[in-house]
Protein backbone atom coordinates (compact mmCIF):
# COMPACT_ATOMS: atom_id res chain seq x y z
CA UNK A 1 0.00 0.00 0.00
CA UNK A 2 2.63 2.52 0.75
CA UNK A 3 4.54 1.53 -1.92
CA UNK A 4 1.88 2.34 -4.34
CA UNK A 5 1.36 5.56 -2.65
CA UNK A 6 4.64 6.41 -2.94
CA UNK A 7 4.99 5.35 -6.68
CA UNK A 8 1.69 7.59 -7.69
CA UNK A 9 3.11 10.59 -5.10
CA UNK A 10 6.36 9.71 -7.42
CA UNK A 11 4.67 10.69 -10.54
CA UNK A 12 2.57 13.59 -9.81
CA UNK A 13 5.76 15.56 -8.21
CA UNK A 14 7.53 14.86 -11.65
CA UNK A 15 4.35 16.18 -13.89
CA UNK A 16 5.19 19.18 -15.25
CA UNK A 17 2.04 21.04 -13.96
CA UNK A 18 1.73 19.61 -10.02
CA UNK A 19 4.42 22.25 -8.53
CA UNK A 20 2.80 25.28 -11.03
CA UNK A 21 -0.68 24.29 -10.23
CA UNK A 22 -0.06 24.27 -6.18
CA UNK A 23 1.82 27.58 -6.53
CA UNK A 24 -1.23 28.99 -8.25
CA UNK A 25 -3.30 27.56 -5.20
CA UNK A 26 -1.30 29.27 -2.88
CA UNK A 27 -0.87 32.66 -4.49
CA UNK A 28 -4.60 32.67 -5.10
CA UNK A 29 -4.79 32.12 -1.50
CA UNK A 30 -2.30 35.03 -0.54
CA UNK A 31 -4.56 37.22 -2.33
CA UNK A 32 -8.14 36.49 -0.70
CA UNK A 33 -5.89 36.98 2.57
CA UNK A 34 -4.40 40.00 1.72
CA UNK A 35 -7.70 41.42 0.05
CA UNK A 36 -9.52 40.67 3.26
CA UNK A 37 -6.70 41.66 5.08
CA UNK A 38 -7.07 45.31 3.58
CA UNK A 39 -10.82 45.24 4.11
CA UNK A 40 -11.02 44.10 7.63
CA UNK A 41 -8.16 46.70 8.52
CA UNK A 42 -8.25 50.49 9.16
CA UNK A 43 -5.03 51.46 8.55
CA UNK A 44 -4.31 53.27 5.57
CA UNK A 45 -1.45 53.30 4.26
CA UNK A 46 -1.96 56.21 2.38
CA UNK A 47 -1.57 58.85 5.10
CA UNK A 48 1.98 56.89 6.08
CA UNK A 49 3.51 56.31 2.40
CA UNK A 50 1.66 58.25 -0.16
CA UNK A 51 3.83 57.43 -2.94
CA UNK A 52 3.24 53.06 -2.48
CA UNK A 53 -0.17 53.40 -1.48
CA UNK A 54 -1.93 56.77 -3.26
CA UNK A 55 -3.09 55.27 -6.24
CA UNK A 56 -6.60 54.90 -7.23
CA UNK A 57 -9.26 52.18 -8.76
CA UNK A 58 -8.16 52.66 -12.35
CA UNK A 59 -4.57 52.92 -11.69
CA UNK A 60 -4.39 49.78 -9.50
CA UNK A 61 -6.48 48.08 -12.35
CA UNK A 62 -4.36 49.13 -14.72
CA UNK A 63 -0.73 47.78 -13.20
CA UNK A 64 -2.86 44.30 -12.19
CA UNK A 65 -3.26 44.11 -15.81
CA UNK A 66 -0.17 45.12 -17.25
CA UNK A 67 1.52 42.81 -14.55
CA UNK A 68 -0.91 39.63 -15.21
CA UNK A 69 0.13 39.89 -18.67
CA UNK A 70 3.20 40.35 -18.92
CA UNK A 71 3.80 37.59 -16.77
CA UNK A 72 1.94 35.29 -18.89
CA UNK A 73 3.56 36.30 -21.89
CA UNK A 74 6.89 35.92 -19.97
CA UNK A 75 6.34 32.60 -18.75
CA UNK A 76 5.58 31.83 -22.61
CA UNK A 77 7.79 32.95 -24.26
CA UNK A 78 10.94 31.80 -21.27
CA UNK A 79 9.62 27.94 -21.79
CA UNK A 80 9.26 28.58 -25.65
CA UNK A 81 12.84 29.52 -25.84
CA UNK A 82 14.15 27.02 -23.21
CA UNK A 83 11.66 24.26 -24.59
CA UNK A 84 13.14 24.73 -27.65
CA UNK A 85 16.80 24.73 -27.35
CA UNK A 86 16.19 21.16 -25.36
CA UNK A 87 14.16 19.81 -28.42
CA UNK A 88 17.27 19.91 -30.46
CA UNK A 89 19.40 18.47 -27.29
CA UNK A 90 17.18 15.67 -27.05
CA UNK A 91 17.37 15.07 -31.61
CA UNK A 92 20.67 14.70 -30.86
CA UNK A 93 21.56 12.51 -27.57
CA UNK A 94 18.07 10.96 -26.20
CA UNK A 95 14.48 12.05 -26.01
CA UNK A 96 15.75 11.35 -21.89
CA UNK A 97 16.60 15.16 -22.23
CA UNK A 98 13.41 16.50 -23.07
CA UNK A 99 11.56 14.48 -19.97
CA UNK A 100 14.34 15.25 -17.36
CA UNK A 101 13.88 19.42 -18.66
CA UNK A 102 10.11 18.24 -17.56
CA UNK A 103 11.03 16.99 -13.90
CA UNK A 104 13.11 19.79 -13.36
CA UNK A 105 12.52 21.25 -10.08
CA UNK A 106 13.72 24.27 -11.03
CA UNK A 107 11.63 24.78 -14.29
CA UNK A 108 8.49 23.64 -12.48
CA UNK A 109 9.41 26.50 -9.73
CA UNK A 110 9.82 29.24 -12.38
CA UNK A 111 6.83 28.35 -14.45
CA UNK A 112 4.53 27.88 -11.44
CA UNK A 113 5.84 31.72 -10.00
CA UNK A 114 5.04 33.33 -13.53
CA UNK A 115 1.38 31.65 -13.41
CA UNK A 116 0.94 31.93 -9.76
CA UNK A 117 1.77 35.62 -9.87
CA UNK A 118 -0.47 36.03 -12.95
CA UNK A 119 -3.66 34.06 -11.35
CA UNK A 120 -2.64 36.38 -7.86
CA UNK A 121 -3.12 39.22 -10.01
CA UNK A 122 -6.28 38.20 -11.45
CA UNK A 123 -7.76 37.72 -8.10
CA UNK A 124 -6.95 40.84 -6.78
CA UNK A 125 -8.31 43.10 -9.93
CA UNK A 126 -11.06 40.91 -9.41
CA UNK A 127 -11.79 42.76 -5.88
CA UNK A 128 -11.05 46.54 -6.93
CA UNK A 129 -13.84 48.88 -6.89
CA UNK A 130 -13.90 52.21 -8.34
CA UNK A 131 -15.90 55.16 -6.77
CA UNK A 132 -19.22 54.53 -8.28
CA UNK A 133 -19.39 50.93 -7.10
CA UNK A 134 -18.36 51.53 -3.72
CA UNK A 135 -14.78 52.26 -3.65
CA UNK A 136 -12.56 49.58 -2.72
CA UNK A 137 -9.06 49.69 -3.76
CA UNK A 138 -6.85 46.82 -1.55
CA UNK A 139 -3.55 48.60 -1.48
CA UNK A 140 -1.44 46.22 0.29
CA UNK A 141 -2.44 43.49 -2.14
CA UNK A 142 -2.12 45.50 -5.04
CA UNK A 143 1.63 46.76 -3.47
CA UNK A 144 2.19 42.63 -2.97
CA UNK A 145 1.65 42.19 -6.46
CA UNK A 146 3.95 45.01 -7.65
CA UNK A 147 6.45 42.93 -5.22
CA UNK A 148 6.05 39.93 -6.73
CA UNK A 149 5.92 41.33 -10.60
CA UNK A 150 9.69 42.72 -9.48
CA UNK A 151 10.21 39.00 -8.15
CA UNK A 152 8.99 37.87 -11.58
CA UNK A 153 12.19 39.47 -13.16
CA UNK A 154 14.36 37.92 -10.64
CA UNK A 155 13.09 34.69 -11.95
CA UNK A 156 13.51 35.46 -15.20
CA UNK A 157 17.25 36.74 -15.02
CA UNK A 158 17.42 33.04 -13.25
CA UNK A 159 16.32 31.09 -15.45
CA UNK A 160 17.92 32.44 -18.34
CA UNK A 161 21.00 31.83 -16.81
CA UNK A 162 20.69 28.51 -15.61
CA UNK A 163 19.77 27.34 -18.89
CA UNK A 164 22.61 27.37 -20.52
CA UNK A 165 24.52 25.46 -17.62
CA UNK A 166 21.75 22.57 -17.85
CA UNK A 167 22.13 22.53 -21.71
CA UNK A 168 25.58 21.90 -21.12
CA UNK A 169 24.58 18.85 -18.84
CA UNK A 170 22.37 17.10 -20.73
CA UNK A 171 24.36 14.98 -22.69
CA UNK A 172 25.30 13.42 -19.44
CA UNK A 173 21.91 13.56 -18.17
CA UNK A 174 20.87 11.60 -21.45
CA UNK A 175 23.07 8.96 -20.56
CA UNK A 176 22.26 7.90 -17.20
CA UNK A 177 18.47 8.40 -15.89
CA UNK A 178 19.56 7.59 -12.43
CA UNK A 179 21.90 10.95 -12.58
CA UNK A 180 20.64 13.88 -11.03
CA UNK A 181 19.58 16.93 -13.27
CA UNK A 182 21.54 19.25 -11.38
CA UNK A 183 24.96 18.52 -9.95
Amino acid sequence: MKLGFLKYWQLLRESLWFVPGLMVVISIAGAYGLVRYDARTTVEGTKFFPLLFGIGADASRGMLTAIAGSMLTVATLAFAVTLSAFSQISTQYSPRVLRNFMRDDVNQFIMGYFVGVFAYCLAVLGTIRGPEEGKFVPSTAVLAGLVLAMGGVAALVFSFTTSPNRCKRAPSCAASPSKPWRE
